[in-house]
């Protein structure tokens, strides 16, 4: 029986269109518009399930690499990159004073903050409900535990509306986008963040790309892939990019298990973590995370 893809809604043969298996799961390749995607959606309850404490700490659990080591500890390389992130969205947004700003996927809230000491009217959806929790309680801030779906907002009533690192992670990104535009005042913009599967980083490791992890993410977009579901929506791309970030040193060996996998590499991991070292940074693209703001039309 063939599936639908979420982009082109082309058939997608899950035996001839296999890609990968991984983890259980078998990725499908749309033969007639290239996207990436995982065969079977989770339900709400896996959903939740998956991002759980343990994907954001290891510490809680062990997810080889496929988590954060410690989501929380990293909250001031969260906060300098949301500093970055939002200077130049404020190059791009609206010039006639509309300050009001969705972050879809916003986690513990980090980049809700930046954005409202920045004097943007910011609030935040996730489904983490730990996560959540810690923005309300820990940051004041508003994230609310749900998904864009099920949000109660009014139409055209948002000048920005931003998904860093989400759209991977989202069971129909093509909803999203269409619910985004929705959202979105005319001339509003669109700013997101997702792996690019035609990177030449992507294309050398294969399976064992680091973004292709499909208990946590279900779809694999390209930079023209995302064009396409942007242009397909009412969006005009205005700057594609592939932007640094900057990451702690622990973070970037702990994340390498996800490529190499050796036990010798867990071991070196928790002895960086031990060393003076722990805690240094360096800013890092391999040039395969894609950064696109568009226009809504």
């Amino acid at each position: 029986m063939s599936t639908t893809c979420n982009l082109c809604a082309g058939p997608v043969d899950p035996e001839r269109d296999r890609r990968y298996r991984k983890d259980g799961h078998d990725v499908l390749l749309c033969p007639a518009c290239g996207l990436l995607f995982r065969a079977d959606p989770p339900d709400t309850a896996e959903l939740v399930a998956t991002y759980g404490e343990d994907y954001f700490s290891a510490d809680a659990g062990d997810t080889k690499g496929q988590g954060y080591l410690d989501y929380l500890g990293d909250a001031e390389l969260h906060r300098l990159n949301a500093r970055k992130r939002l200077a130049r969205l404020e190059q791009l947004a609206l010039g006639n004073g509309s300050r009001s700003l969705l972050d879809v996927g916003a986690a513990a809230g980090f980049f809700v903050a930046e954005a409202r000491e920045r004097g943007w009217d910011a609030e935040g959806i996730d489904i983490a409900e730990s996560m959540t929790a810690h923005a309300r309680d820990e940051l004041g801030v508003s994230v609310a535990t749900t998904t864009l779906a099920d949000l109660e907002r009014e139409p055209e009533s948002t000048s920005v509306v931003t998904m860093w690192d989400y759209l991977e992670h989202a069971v129909d990104p093509s909803d999203d986008v269409a619910r985004a535009r929705e959202l979105l005042e005319p001339g509003g913009l669109l700013a997101l963040s997702t792996g690019d599967a035609a990177s030449l980083a992507a294309r050398l490791s294969g399976r064992r790309w680091h973004l292709l992890t499909p208990r946590h993410h279900l779809y694999f977009f390209t930079s023209g892939t995302l064009r396409r579901l942007l242009e397909g929506h009412g969006f005009r791309v205005e700057r594609l990019a592939y932007d640094s970030a900057v990451y702690s040193l622990d973070y970037v060996v702990y994340k390498l298990r996800t490529m190499v996998g050796l036990a010798a590499l867990e071991r070196a991991a928790e002895r960086l973590r031990a060393s003076r070292l722990s805690g240094v940074t360096l800013p890092l693209s391999l040039r395969d995370i894609v950064t696109v703001h568009a226009r809504r039309l």
